[in-house]
């Protein structure tokens, strides 16, 4: 069917040794358009724009952003629908969820936003999914494109809470830091409890590309309501669940009923798509074909109003006395643990920092730093060394190189799979 998605499946052994113990697994989902962009493509969308106005977004960077905003109201059509909430320790709805019929009348409101205030971002937050309620449509992406410079006050927790019922009402968010005085580890938190992603921009300039890009991405979603469910062979056990596409996530152990793994995905970007990385643990098993589950996937693709349309696909292997097949290992998947097992340890060295665990901190940077090069990601592995010697020296880690480690480690399956997807 032309509305089916591409499911599949890639394990990081394809025959396991008859060994009397329990061995690792790794299966590596990849979930792709398939034939479905076609017919979906250009998928109307209800769009809020939550913007900080506080008094350090004075300068160019008030002056990026409302030629950023106005070049997004551009490009939309008279099928999408938009909001734009503004706030600093107020809230401000600048726009009203509406389709965009005057976008001269909007693009002078936009002219309005002058920077004042504080950073009060959970209130913004609040008001902001208020507003895409009202153009919601099951036919339509709601998505809350959110962009801050400063620390919030005292109320991370709700932002976290509020993100959570986003998720719940269809809404996701994509959480955009510009600078470096903001709270990377709220905003990542905030986009993926929402189903959402998070960006890190250094420069006022880069506010445009940013945005433009995020409408692309709108454009591009090609499914919704996207999930994904692991039914595993009695035996298996789960240990942790990554997404590595279209970035880096912990998703934890995402266990539900009888070890079986269950997560919610949200969009599907046509040009993009999804992929998780399961580890389990095997138990031992006499030579012969065994069963380690059945992936099931079940999404909307709201243009051709379909609901729930499912793919299955059982996940098998061999178990073998035979140690020429034994020892053979998928590099691809491998691959992508290398670079997963990079960002835990980068993300257990920031942990440590916070903790005041210097010591600790020190190690694992300087052990990430090897692992970066050893990647040939020379630019992060310096970052990383620099943190190092930071710490080891007695001073604490820079803001700036925090959220190169954090952002940039979190992209870096994102890259190995596009550049094998490329040389096929």
């Amino acid at each position: 069917m032309a509305e089916n998605l591409n499911l599949n499946y890639t394990l990081s052994k394809e025959c396991l040794p008859v060994s009397g113990e329990s061995q690792l697994l790794y299966t590596l989902i990849e979930i792709g358009a398939g034939q479905i962009g076609a017919a979906t493509k250009g998928m109307p969308f209800n769009l809020a724009l939550l913007l900080d106005r506080s008094g350090s977004m004075d300068g160019r960077k008030i002056e990026n952003l409302r030629e950023a905003v106005k070049n997004v109201v551009d490009s939309l059509s008279e099928k999408d629908r938009i909001s734009i909430v503004i706030f600093d320790d107020e809230v401000e709805v600048l726009l009203s969820n509406q389709a965009p019929t005057d976008k001269a009348g909007i693009k002078n409101k936009i002219d309005d936003i002058i920077p004042r205030g504080g950073t009060q971002i959970s209130d913004g937050l609040k008001k902001a999914i208020e507003e895409i309620k009202k153009g919601a449509s099951k036919d339509m992406v709601s998505r809350i494109l959110l962009l801050t410079d400063g620390e919030t006050w005292d109320d991370e927790k709700k932002c976290e809470e509020l993100s959570a019922e986003a998720k719940k009402a269809g809404v996701s968010i994509t959480a955009v830091g510009l600078g470096d005085e903001w709270n990377e580890n709220l905003l990542i938190s905030i986009g993926e409890k929402s189903g959402g992603d998070s960006y890190w921009i250094e420069k006022p300039e880069d506010i445009m590309a940013r945005f433009t890009s995020e409408v692309a991405g709108l454009r591009d979603v090609v499914a919704t309501n996207l999930n994904v469910i692991y039914k595993l062979s009695k035996g298996v056990e789960p240990l942790r669940i990554y997404r590595v596409k279209p970035m880096i996530s912990d998703l934890g152990r995402s266990v539900v009923g009888s070890g079986n793994i269950s997560v919610s995905l949200g969009e599907v970007d046509g040009a993009v798509g999804q992929s998780l990385l399961v580890e389990t643990i095997l138990p031992s098993k006499d030579a012969g074909r065994f069963r380690v589950g059945q992936i099931e996937i079940s999404y909307d693709v709201p243009s051709k109003g379909i609901r729930q349309e499912k793919i299955k696909a059982d996940v098998v292997l061999n178990f073998s006395a035979d140690q020429a097949l034994t020892a053979k290992v998928n590099a691809k998947v491998m691959n992508v643990v290398e670079r997963v097992n990079a960002f835990k340890l980068q993300t257990r060295a920031l942990t440590e920092a916070r903790l005041g665990n210097t010591i600790a901190a020190t190690k694992k940077l300087q052990v990430a730093a090897t692992r970066l090069l050893e990647l040939g990601e020379v630019e992060l592995a310096k970052t990383a060394k620099m943190e190092a010697e930071n710490l080891a020296k007695g001073g604490s880690l820079t803001s700036a190189g925090t959220k190169k480690l954090q952002y940039e480690t979190r992209r870096l399956t994102r890259k190995l799979l596009d550049e094998i997807e490329a040389g096929k």
